[in-house]
């Protein structure tokens, strides 16, 4: 059980990064068209003070934790006070938790929170195609849905608002599908189904064939395989396309993010202590993705 208010609600990490206030703006979002209220969590690692300080340093080091603290829960309140101006109906919660890490509390949330949000990137991660720490722990480890939210921004084209991209292996037995299906409807947008394989081509004296016409027929054929277990799980309620290609799921993923606001991918996973299994898929994804990511856990 978490340390804060998370059980039916959005809750997201926040540290002072542009990164954090992105997923900020996104989480208060997400609350209000679920009808739910938003918990703002920052999280306050020890600090560790050598014993083999002087007492007179000891009391300096711990002067500056108490600063720490105080400057931690102004820039929360700061944080809060915006959101809420901006979102006034929005029920908004803070909670300033002391001598614990990040990735633990937030996955700790995971656990009852509708969704738990956090930035792509937060303080001192420079790698633009890096996943911060607390993102990287967060999504290995979490038990319910995680949102990763890139430091893009939240502006979309018109044309792809509401677009919701899912990648599937097995259309007829991904939970990611459903939860997407679900994201399209609240969005009152459509569902593009991504599924994609890597063809190896047969080399003949080392040029490599491809037999265009069975090509064709195979796509075809699976198209319409997939459009079927689609339309047998989610219904006619929502439009949606199938989207067939040669290549690496997570490339592909990457390209129709550019035209979504969504994108929804499911991690095979054991527990939330020994973590989950994050494919290349995955990982891929939530790195380089234009668009904010849905994690699906599933779990064996």
């Amino acid at each position: 059980m978490s340390k804060f208010a998370s059980a039916g609600r959005v809750v997201v990490g926040i540290d002072g990064s542009v990164s954090a206030g992105t997923a900020a703006e996104w989480a208060a979002r997400r609350a209000e068209a679920l009808g739910v209220g938003l918990t703002m969590v920052a999280v306050l690692p020890p600090l560790r003070v050598p014993r083999s300080l002087s007492e007179m340093m000891r009391q300096k080091a711990d002067d500056y934790a108490i600063r720490v603290v105080e400057a931690s829960r102004e820039k929360l309140e700061a944080d809060a006070a915006e959101l809420r101006a901006a979102h006034p109906r929005l029920d908004v919660e803070t909670a300033l938790v002391e001598n614990s890490e990040p990735a633990v509390e937030l996955v700790r949330a995971t656990q009852d929170a509708l969704v738990v949000v956090a930035g792509a990137r937060g303080i001192g991660s420079a790698k633009p195609m890096a996943l911060g720490s607390v993102s990287r722990h967060l999504v290995t480890h979490a038990q319910g849905l995680v949102a990763v939210i890139p430091d893009t921004g939240l502006a979309i084209e018109p044309s792809f608002a509401g677009t919701v991209v899912v990648g599937v292996q097995e259309a007829g037995s991904s939970p990611a599908l459903l939860v997407a299906a679900e994201e399209a409807r609240r969005l009152g947008g459509r569902l593009v189904v991504s599924h994609s394989w890597e063809y190896s081509p047969v080399g003949i004296d080392g040029l490599p064939t491809m037999d265009v016409a069975l090509f064709a027929q195979t796509s075809q054929e699976l198209t319409a395989r997939v459009a079927e277990e689609v339309r047998a799980r989610v219904g006619d309620d929502i439009p949606f396309e199938v989207r067939v290609d040669i290549g690496h799921a997570g490339e592909t993923l990457l390209e129709l993010s550019h035209e979504a606001e969504l994108v929804v991918v499911g991690s095979r996973g054991r527990s939330g202590l020994s973590g989950m299994l994050l494919g290349s898929t995955a990982i891929h994804v939530l790195r380089q993705s234009i668009s904010p990511v849905l994690l699906v856990p599933i779990k064996d």
